[in-house]
């Protein structure tokens, strides 16, 4: 799993449209799909897709016997979220307020941070910052044609459109804001938690190899893992277990990722496109 997630299934299919599982017939279930409603922020779905006039509802699509969450207002279903880091850090819901997409220059925003007042003031006891990270897919266009199928009436369990989990993507990306989220958090003595899906996370473990990752209380980074149980119409979003990694543990893993090619298989490379001079950039002794 070190690349991706493999396959170890054909089916591939949009198996939550507007917060219901394909599957769901209820009065309730049909009234929020034509209102094309959010039930996880009580609001009108906000995904756009350049290849549908109407938002692109798909919350979850099945890939790889799992339902895996692809819109982060997933993990907003019930504030589940937010009440197991309550419980976790401060001990108490009590006096927790919670804030988003709060900014740093220089550095970017921090999705949410919960913080804890004293009782009848505004002066912060302590905070966490808490951020998101979904699967995101690649050949988004096979999404878009199982959501226009579901929207058309036909049915999409058991199918397999042309899309796939981008694993590679997301931690290309979200490893340098681990690392650099990371170094604030430590440097202020405050914890960051990191919500991921089960199946993504794994990905990222085997990655960089971390799967012997615990929990520790000293450390800063700590991944707050879930995962998406079947329910009557829905999915349920079920907490699973908490890891956490010291800052130089992560840096290690990034600095020894197993996967990196040897210098011989890059100069191997590069002497095939000597070989093939219409590759060639630029030559610097040559002649105007």
């Amino acid at each position: 799993m070190g690349k991706g997630i493999r396959s170890m299934s054909s089916e591939k299919y949009p198996s939550e449209i507007f917060g219901y599982a394909h599957s769901a017939q209820s009065k309730k279930a049909t009234s929020d799909r034509k209102k094309h409603w959010c039930p996880f922020v009580d609001q009108i779905c906000n995904k756009q897709s350049r290849l549908v006039n109407y938002p692109f509802g798909v919350c979850t699509a099945h890939i790889e016997n799992s339902e895996i969450a692809l819109c982060p207002r997933r993990f907003l279903d019930g504030h589940l979220v937010f009440s197991d880091v309550a419980r976790h850090y401060f001990k108490t819901k009590d006096n927790i307020l919670l804030f988003s997409e709060i900014r740093l220059p220089d550095i970017g925003s921090f999705d949410y941070v919960m913080l804890k007042h004293k009782p009848l003031s505004s002066d912060i006891e302590d905070f966490v910052v808490i951020e998101f990270q979904t699967g995101q897919t690649t050949g988004t266009g096979g999404l878009v044609s199982g959501l226009k199928d579901f929207t058309a009436g036909k049915p999409v369990a058991g199918k397999s459109y042309k899309f796939g989990l981008n694993t590679y993507d997301i931690w290309k990306r979200t490893f340098t804001q681990i690392l650099n989220k990371g170094v604030i958090l430590e440097k202020w003595k405050k914890k960051i938690y990191w919500v991921v899906q089960e199946q993504i996370y794994q990905n990222f473990a085997d990655r960089y190899n971390l799967q012997d990752l615990t929990y520790n209380d000293k450390h800063s980074t700590i991944f707050a893992l879930y995962d998406l149980k079947p329910s009557s119409e829905r999915f349920d979003l079920v907490a699973t277990r908490k890891v956490s990694a010291s800052l130089d543990r992560l840096f290690s893993s990034m600095r020894k990722k197993p996967d990196i090619p040897s210098v011989d298989e890059f100069i191997k490379k590069l002497q095939e496109k000597i070989k093939n001079s219409a590759q060639l950039s630029l030559r610097l002794d040559a002649k105007k």
